[in-house]
């Protein structure tokens, strides 16, 4: 009957999937888990790998409350809070070095404090430093998941590759007591003797999921093996949903090369944002690199049109050979290609558009010329003025557009992860609709994140750690099911 036997069934071998399966095996289980990849790292690997850490507890609690707009239980923030304090040094016993991670901000503009990437709510001064595990800088989530998986094969924990989970196996005494699925050839069968803990991340590559939750087609930045598989597991047995319109999405680039997006990032101020209007719509500089879904949202109600979506970034030489303007040390691109670092080569392959004046650049992008004219004609204003009145962007990063040839790219809404799924409570439990736990069924990471829309960045991966831990040490307490 069954083709696989454990105490703990885990889906998914990212952060959480191995914090739980590194947990739950110190704690006695024996544990097996299911990877829909041909390799694992879920979106820990791609991350910025970044832990938070917190000067104060019960500040930290009322801030993270009061970012989640009161909809995750107390109790479930208090104790992300006070386990998730211990990720550093958790993490530090498994071997990885922990330094100084980068500040809160976005695009290489810090705003607001060290840690609070929301510094005027309340309990803001709670929010420590983040830090990361030592290596690749940025692309720290690589090293963090070194860390990970090595512990992970040290233990000679039992991995299934290739075996994406299809359903949730129900008995009406004991709950969830195990999982199909798909092998090679055929469906497995995995018995769970105490529990399932699903860690299978968000549907950053569900575009139909978008716009039935989000309200608006984003493209994915990071693991594409994410397409909502651990909702419609846990929907089918049950389970409360919480937190599905809320995404942590930045600016970036869709290429037909590639089945995901490139992160948009620049070294330097000498840019702006303009909608399909040729009109800025947002404080470049000041806007958390996390939260670029807000002002991208906006829908023309008069024609319905999504005149954000897509925006464009326009530039001048000067920012063009400052640095380039794509990410790719981390995401998935980072697998197959690198940006140059003068954005000469993607100039080359046509993917940035480029003229000698503004006149001749807008058409290359859909606008039109006099409209793009007039507003960096004005932004050039207000960058001599050291004010801009509509937006509030700072004046140190008030820098004209001036030296020819002027720049210009096609931007979108891109997601780093989701945060809906399955509502789960304090233990790690995933809850049903009626509030009460589903037996011997737990979750941890993205998938059901405790995080709502206002994302302050170095959460996710704090709470894949924080709640592997958890689901890992419940799931092993279970009492084995009979039979």
């Amino acid at each position: 009957m069954w083709d696989h036997e454990a105490d703990v069934v885990i889906v998914g071998l990212g952060g959480a999937g191995a914090s739980a399966a590194i947990t739950a095996s110190n704690a006695g289980a024996d544990v097996l888990v299911l990877e829909k990849n041909p390799e694992g790292g879920g979106n820990t690997r791609y991350s910025g790998g970044t832990i938070r850490t917190y000067l104060d507890i019960p500040k930290a609690v009322q801030f993270i409350e009061t970012v989640c707009e009161g909809t995750t239980d107390h109790d479930v923030v208090e104790t992300f809070v006070h386990e998730s304090s211990r990720n550093a040094d958790w993490v530090a016993s498994m071997g990885g070095e922990i330094v100084p991670g980068p500040p809160s901000g976005t695009k290489g503009f810090p705003i607001g404090l060290a840690g609070a990437a929301f510094p005027s709510i309340p309990g803001a001064e709670g929010i420590g430093p983040r830090v990361r595990v030592n290596g690749k800088g940025e692309a720290a989530g690589i090293d963090l998941w070194g860390v990970l998986s090595r512990k992970v094969k040290e233990m000679s924990l039992k991995v299934l590759y290739s075996s994406p989970a299809k359903q949730l196996l129900v008995d009406k005494q004991d709950g969830i007591i195990g999982v199909v699925a798909a092998g090679a050839d055929k469906d497995i069968r995995v018995r769970a003797r105490r529990g399932v803990i699903l860690t299978c991340g968000g549907f950053e590559y569900d575009q139909m999921m978008h716009l039935n939750y989000l309200g608006q087609k984003y493209w994915g930045l990071c693991n594409p093996a994410n397409t909502g598989d651990g909702i419609r597991l846990a929907s089918e047995v049950g389970a409360d949903l919480w937190h599905m319109s809320a995404v942590a999405s930045a600016l970036g680039y869709k290429f037909p090369e590639f089945g995901f997006a490139i992160r948009h990032f620049m070294h330097a101020a000498g840019f702006i944002y303009v909608d399909q209007f040729s009109q800025r719509f947002m404080n470049e500089t000041g806007t958390d690199v996390h939260a670029m879904w807000e002002p991208t949202a906006h829908i023309d109600m008069l024609t319905l049109q999504r005149t954000r979506s897509p925006c464009y970034v326009i530039f001048d030489e000067d920012t063009r050979i400052r640095g380039a303007v794509g990410r790719t040390d981390r995401g998935k691109v980072s697998d197959v290609y690198q940006w140059s670092t003068d954005n000469s080569a993607e100039i080359k392959k046509g993917w940035i558009k480029a003229a000698q004046n503004i006149g001749d650049l807008a058409p290359q992008i859909g606008l039109r010329a006099d409209q793009l004219q007039q507003t960096v004609a004005q932004y050039n204003m207000q960058c001599v003025g050291g004010y801009d009145p509509l937006l509030g962007r700072l004046a140190h990063t008030l820098v004209p557009l001036g030296r020819p040839p002027y720049y210009a790219m096609e931007m979108w809404p891109c997601l780093y992860n989701t945060q809906g799924g399955p509502k789960r409570n304090a233990k790690a439990q995933v809850i049903d609709v009626r509030g009460n736990p589903i037996k011997r069924l737990y979750s941890a990471g993205e998938l059901g994140s405790l995080w709502y829309r206002n994302y302050p960045g170095g959460g996710n991966v704090s709470e894949a750690l924080a709640f592997g831990r958890i689901a890992g040490k419940n799931a092993a307490g279970e009492h084995p099911v009979s039979g």
